[in-house]
């Protein structure tokens, strides 16, 4: 199957994206406020609070807590995978999207809190 990249398609999107944008950027907000710091390394808020995000729009998030020995031999103190799928009619395309929440602690300076 062939993305749709006609220019109807593409202004119809790029609309939606612009009356949509205050509140992608909220959910985005919403994400980024969950510390990640890598070390420690505690990942499962993060998956927590994107389940109950995704949630909102419709989604379910499966969750899986990695065996907390193989996150521990990794220096770790949590992670979870989400698993999401969504049923483009019958036969349709399945889209997989990876990311990590994890990040680089935020360092010194700041003026706010970063989270």
């Amino acid at each position: 199957m062939t993305p749709d990249r006609s220019p109807e398609f593409l202004a119809r999107l790029d609309a939606w994206i612009d009356a949509h944008f205050d509140e992608q950027v909220a959910f985005l907000q919403k994400l980024v406020q969950v510390p990640t710091d890598t070390p420690p390394g505690n990942n499962a808020p993060h998956a927590d609070r994107t389940a109950a995000l995704l949630a909102g729009f419709g989604f379910d998030a499966e969750q899986h807590a990695v065996p907390e020995q193989a996150v521990r031999d990794y220096g770790l103190e949590s992670i979870t995978n989400l698993i999401v799928r969504r049923a483009y009619d019958a036969g349709g395309p399945v889209i997989a999207l990876n990311a990590h929440g994890d990040v680089v602690p935020p360092g010194e300076g700041w003026t706010h809190d970063p989270y």
